[in-house]
């Protein structure tokens, strides 16, 4: 069983009803919908086709809604493009119309903004296209920046503008993001992302909206501006996961501070008991060759090992030339990956002295109980999967299979690390449950006879927080 998932960024490339079904296959645990492209009755057609194809293949699958979030943008530019040569001179012009561009020359990009910021000084880096192209500040006039160009090549309509270390005063959740968002609520999302984090107060903004919708959608803070990292653990309470944004992350930062970042995120998550995906460019020369470089291998591997929930592929399976393949390659080093991890045991304990929750309590008790005993699997009730995820927490060897009454829950599962989880009923007898729960694990394959199962559940059905019961349980 591979612990670690796999989250697939669906578009052009995928969108078919054989290509959906071949990455099922293949082993994807979360579809990922990115809202800075296509239209919405895209997006709600092709969620539609993957969910029944789901269903069919009995696999629980998470739908994770990607909104955009505000994105700094060149406007209108010739057909042909516009050559930057390094070394002369660059004018950007704010506009809040970036689709004019009349009285522009040559020398002169638009930029989707009413006002550059004031914070702005000579020396300033901006970056086009992803960092492909770079120019320096040399003076600001009102609303116009002059620059040099540093690094030259052709730009062309659209193009994203990073402004790096630089703090931005403008909305994090757009009227776009308004709009995605009522998308997100009618397909009953699993999980939405929100972009341009930089403090708690942005989820909370979004926690409203959906409020205001009379909606309950978790919510993963894509962890992407470097304000973000000044509130971290603000950031992790108020949301139900982060990803980690590798790619704006090194745009806005030094390339060389991201491989730190990461890890930090990821075990400040893994103490919180929060889901995080790791993600951008993890096997990016797979939208155009079969193979991985040996770099990529290496990142993905790191990912596993630094104790991520999944990992993200995005062009590779949106829009690349090997969709299938790249899932496949994932697949084949996360397992591989797996095998070192658990070879060192290298599971997380709660430090000593600290006082915990009884479902807390439970859970690491649980995991201790399983590797002792040689186990099998761990078998949790959970009504929200709130219990299912302080299992994840300690990273046990074995399974973790999650039973719920829930098809949302069975959903939002998929993303949790080490997580099986199906829909079973409600059962109010302990013995009566325990014993229906096996007989159903039996007839899923998933557990052999004669051997131990530690099972996590509690007395009161209906209570969030009655988990208090550990039984290790002979398979018959």
């Amino acid at each position: 069983m591979r612990h670690v998932k796999i989250v697939a960024t669906i578009g052009p490339a995928t969108a078919s009803q054989e290509c959906l079904k071949q990455l099922l296959h293949a082993g994807i645990n979360v579809a990922r919908f990115n809202m800075s492209h296509g239209t919405a009755e895209w997006h709600k057609t092709t969620i539609q086709r993957l969910r029944c194809l789901a269903l069919e293949e009995k696999t629980p699958l998470a739908i994770l809604v990607d909104l955009a979030g505000p994105k700094i943008r060149l406007g209108k530019l010739p057909d042909e493009g516009t050559l930057l040569q390094k070394g002369r001179d660059i004018i950007l012009v704010a506009k809040s119309d970036q689709s004019s561009r009349q009285n522009e020359s040559e020398e002169t990009l638009p930029v989707n903004l009413s006002h550059f910021s004031d914070r702005m000084e000579p020396g300033q880096i901006v970056l086009i296209d992803d960092g492909n192209l770079a120019l320096t500040l040399e003076k600001q006039e009102p609303n116009r920046l002059i620059c040099k160009v540093l690094v030259g090549g052709k730009v062309t309509s659209h193009k994203g503008v990073n402004f790096p270390g630089l703090p931005l005063d403008i909305p994090g959740f757009t009227q776009k993001d308004a709009d995605d968002l009522q998308v997100a609520i009618d397909i009953e999302a699993d999980y939405i992302a929100l972009s341009f984090v930089r403090s708690p107060q942005d989820i909370l903004t979004l926690q409203r909206a959906l409020a205001d919708r009379s909606a309950v959608i978790p919510l993963i803070a894509k962890i992407e501006r470097p304000e973000a990292l000044t509130c971290l653990d603000e950031i992790l309470d108020a949301s139900d996961g982060v990803m980690v944004a590798r790619g704006d992350l090194a745009l806005e930062m030094s390339p060389e501070e991201v491989p730190l970042l990461q890890k930090q995120i990821i075990a400040q998550a893994n103490r919180m008991g929060k889901p995080v995906i790791t993600a951008t460019q993890m096997l990016e020369s797979m939208t155009r060759n079969a193979f991985p470089t040996r770099a990529e291998a290496s990142d993905v591997a790191n990912a596993v090992l630094d104790g991520t929930d999944a990992v993200m592929l995005s062009a590779e399976t949106s829009m690349g030339n090997f969709p299938l393949e790249a899932v496949q390659v994932m697949d084949r080093i996360i397992r591989q990956a797996e095998k070192e991890m658990f070879r060192k045991s290298q599971n997380l304990h709660s430090p000593k002295g600290v006082v915990r929750s009884t479902p807390e309590a439970v859970c690491e008790a649980a995991v201790s109980l399983a590797k002792s005993i040689n186990a099998q699997a761990i078998v949790v009730f959970t009504e929200s999967g709130h219990t299912a995820m302080l299992l994840a927490r300690h990273r046990p060897t074995v399974k973790i299979f999650a039973l719920t009454p829930s098809p949302t829950v069975t959903r939002q599962l998929a993303l949790v690390w080490g997580m099986t989880s199906s829909v079973f009923p409600q059962i109010n007898k302990t013995d009566d449950r325990i014993h229906a729960a096996q007989d159903h694990l039996k007839r899923l394959g998933l557990l052999q006879e004669s051997r131990l199962i530690v099972i996590v559940t509690g007395e009161q059905l209906g209570n969030a927080f009655g988990t208090n019961i550990i039984k290790a349980h002979v398979v018959v």
